[in-house]
């Protein structure tokens, strides 16, 4: 039965694996780009507005303007905007790099210069009226406000941008900026608008890296309507989607990174659009004010670090991919990976040190599982105890399966031994692999997160590929340990295990390969006091075969 357990468990890593093969990357889909627009200018001088017009100034038509670039820095970014659009042109994250030996910051979004991408919080018009689409994409917006430089001393500032588009429509952004938070407060105020906008959160805003070769954490459109969480996978996209309802929170994402925008008034549609291949952003739509209108929003642009979106609120968290299980989401996993995150964490504020962590965290998961561990074992040897009179009821009853199978019952019974009771904790603790393998894969607390020597990312293959060479040897060592029910040819056949992990997980997240070969250690060093101090001289009694 332990072969067959161990099978299931290689049968599970194979799925893990093959389904990177299996469904690939989403293909090309060329979808027509949205033909809304982007916000326009108000009344005021086209050009820059100083800091906070002491006078009141006559609406004018609109005539586009010269752009001008402001900068906001706090303590985690350093965003640039543009009194085009009123829009982000840079988000770029100071704390995270794009690897271990790369100083250059992330950024979350960039616009090159003139392209014709849709940027983070253009307010796009659903309107016939080409006119008035081309002007909301061409407005230069008047700015109150100038550079930022924010810090403890000087914790927040605001910037406040307005347009006046043909027909009297206005549009004011006053945004405030807080210099140790990535959320910004947004005030859009809507005036004389007769068609429906909407508030963009941008063309990939959030999303770093697309990652054709990651196999989990979801990337693209993600959204929280009405309590459930919504994926508009990229690959099923075909043009736009849509989502009313009670709107928590609409978001772009990959592995590592977010941008999410949350209405304070939730009653609205959340529009998700596919505008080519790897080119994805979502809005949050609003109908026609004739009148003066006042929406609040709360952006979040930045890492998906746990605590950070707990403390956004709304259940932002669930964007991080604790539950993925072959395909989807399973929420067992989700329920077990969840409180083992945390503890992990708590173990990282004590060592310092997430490898040490990891280490600290297997060993206490391993000693939750002793009992059903050494009951496992004992079931094990009791099996290998009685495997001369199972083959000898094979070989007996080999042309009758109903009454080898009415035997090999018999036999279990009358030696009170559990068939079963080999491979009950290895299919337990499968989904604590599967959750384990999802926190070092998809959290970004563990990105970049340096163990000892030449292990510089615990989240990332071991360059050396030494680490899984161990696993591999200590795989082997357990085997030859472990009781066995299998003749001398199936036995040197399951040698060849260890050499298959090895091979597989010569890929996987140093982390993960570091949580199996210590649970391995423990296991073998488990195996060892069972045979010396706790396994009885006999098991089991030994029946002989009936003769009829």
């Amino acid at each position: 039965m332990e072969r067959n357990a161990v099978l299931f468990l290689v049968l599970s890593v194979l799925i893990i694996i093959g389904y990177a093969l299996l469904v690939p990357p989403a293909p090309p889909s060329e979808s027509k780009p949205s033909s809304k627009g982007v916000p326009t200018p108000n009344g005021a001088t086209p050009a820059e507005t100083p800091k906070s017009s002491q006078s009141e100034r006559v609406a004018e038509p609109f005539v586009p303007g010269p752009e001008r670039t402001v900068t906001v820095e706090t303590d985690l970014y350093r965003a640039e905007f543009s009194t085009r659009g009123g829009v982000i042109r840079s988000w770029r994250l100071k704390r995270y790099t794009n690897g271990p030996h790369n100083d250059i910051p992330i950024d979350l979004f960039t616009l090159g210069q003139g392209a014709a991408v849709i940027a983070p919080l253009a307010v796009m018009i659903d309107s016939t009226d080409e006119k008035l689409r081309t002007a909301a994409l061409d407005a230069v917006y008047t700015l109150d406000g100038g550079d930022l430089q924010l810090s403890a001393d000087h914790p927040s500032g605001v910037l406040r941008f307005e347009a006046r588009l043909p027909g009297d429509q206005v549009v004011s952004k006053r945004l405030t900026f807080h210099h140790d938070s990535y959320r910004v407060d947004i005030e859009l105020t809507i005036g004389g608008m007769s068609d429906p906008h909407r508030v963009m959160l941008g063309e990939n805003f959030g999303i770093h890296q697309w990652g054709d070769a990651n196999f989990v954490g979801y990337i693209g459109p993600t959204s929280r309507v009405n309590g459930v969480v919504i994926q508009d996978k990229p690959k099923k996209l075909e043009h736009s989607a849509e989502h009313a309802g009670t709107v928590s929170w609409t978001a772009l994402q990959d592995k590592y990174f977010i941008a999410a925008l949350m209405p304070d008034d939730q009653a609205t549609t959340v529009v998700a659009e596919k505008l080519g291949e790897k080119r994805i952003t979502v809005g949050l739509k609003s109908g026609p004010s004739s009148e003066s209108t006042t929406r609040k929003y709360e952006l979040y642009a930045g890492p998906k670090e746990y605590d950070l979106l707990v403390a956004m609120g709304n259940e932002l968290d669930q964007t991080i991919d604790f539950g993925w299980f072959i395909y989807g989401s399973w929420a067992v996993v989700r329920l077990i990976a969840e409180p083992l995150f945390l503890i992990l964490k708590t173990l990282h504020r004590i060592t310092n040190n997430y490898g040490v962590a990891i280490i600290l965290l297997t060993t206490l998961i391993k000693i939750v599982f002793i009992p059903l561990t050494h009951k496992s074992y004992m079931s094990m040897r009791a099996m290998q105890i009685l495997q001369p009179q199972m083959q000898a009821l094979q070989k007996k009853y080999k042309h009758d399966k109903v009454r080898l199978n009415q035997e090999m019952m018999t036999l279990y019974k009358t030696n009170k031994v559990n068939p079963l009771g080999g491979c009950l904790p290895m299919v337990l603790q499968i989904p604590f692999f599967v959750a384990l393998f999802n926190i070092l894969y998809t959290t970004i607390e563990l990105r970049q997160a340096p163990f000892i020597f030449w292990i510089h990312d615990l989240s990332e293959k071991d360059p050396s590929y030494l680490l899984p060479i161990l696993m591999g040897g200590t795989m082997f060592l357990q085997q030859k340990l472990q009781p066995t029910t299998m003749d001398p040819r199936q036995a040197k056949v399951m040698l060849f295990l260890p050499v298959i992990f090895t091979f597989f997980f010569l890929n996987f997240p140093s982390g993960l390969v570091l949580y199996w070969m210590v649970n391995n250690l423990l296991s073998i060093l488990q195996q060892y006091v069972t045979m010396k101090y706790l396994h009885p001289p006999v098991v089991v009694v030994p029946k002989t075969v009936p003769k009829g």
